[in-house]
C-alpha cells in the first residue's frame, strides 16, 4: 500500500475541517438570518416608544404570535379572522397562495398532520420510503383505490407526490422525522 504524500494529507485534513465546520457554519448563518429578521420586524414597533435591547424585537414578535393565539380563541376575533380569511379568498393569485401555505402548515404543525405515516413502496425491483399525505382513496372507474404518497427528494428539499394502488403500500415502523432524516440526507442519516 502506497503512503499519501503530504498534499494528500493535506486534502484529506482540509475536508475533514470542512465537514467539521460547514454544518455548523451553516446552522450559526440560518439562526442568525432568523433571528435578524424577527428581530428587526419587531423592533419596528419598540422603536416608536424608544426601547431597544437586543432580542426585544424577537421578544415582541413572539409575544404578538402568543396574543393572536390567545385572541384566536374567542368567538369575536374568530369572525374578524374569518372576515380578513373571506377578503383573502376573493383576490385571484393570492388565495391560492394563501390557501398553499395554510395547508403546508396545517399539515406539519396543525391538529391534523398529514405527514404521520411511513410507508414503503413497492417501485419495479426496490421500494422507496415515503409519507401517506391523503388516506382518502382516489377510485378509478375499474375500481382501483389509490392514496397519495409523497416522496421526498434526497439530498435536497423538494418532492413528489404519488397515487399509489393501496395494496402496494407497506406500512413503515419508523418515526416521521427518522424518516424525513433518513431520506433527505440519502440514508446517510436517521435511524440505522
Amino acid at each position: 500500500m502506497k503512503k499519501k504524500g503530504i498534499l494528500g494529507r493535506i486534502t484529506i485534513y482540509f475536508f475533514n475541517g470542512l465537514l467539521i465546520i460547514l454544518p455548523i457554519a451553516i446552522t450559526i448563518y440560518l439562526v442568525q438570518w432568523v433571528y435578524g429578521w424577527l428581530n428587526n420586524l419587531g423592533l419596528k414597533w419598540l422603536l416608536k416608544v424608544g426601547i431597544d435591547f437586543p432580542g426585544a424585537g424577537i421578544l415582541v414578535v413572539l409575544a404578538v404570535i402568543l396574543l393572536i393565539g390567545i385572541l384566536g380563541r374567542f368567538w369575536i376575533t374568530k369572525k374578524i379572522f374569518a372576515m380578513i380569511e373571506a377578503i383573502i379568498q376573493k383576490v385571484p393569485m393570492v388565495k391560492d397562495l394563501y390557501n398553499i401555505v395554510q395547508e403546508i402548515l396545517q399539515s406539519f404543525i396543525g391538529e391534523k398532520k398529514s405527514f404521520d405515516q411511513v410507508v414503503l413502496v413497492k417501485v419495479g425491483e426496490t421500494s422507496r420510503l415515503g409519507f401517506l399525505t391523503v388516506d382518502k382513496p382516489l377510485i378509478t372507474k375499474n375500481g382501483k383505490n389509490y392514496v397519495g404518497v409523497y416522496f421526498p427528494h434526497s439530498m435536497q428539499i423538494s418532492g413528489d407526490l404519488h397515487w399509489v394502488e393501496r395494496e402496494r403500500i407497506e406500512e413503515v415502523d419508523l418515526s416521521v422525522d427518522d424518516a424525513l432524516k433518513m431520506i433527505i440526507s440519502a440514508g446517510m442519516t436517521g435511524k440505522k
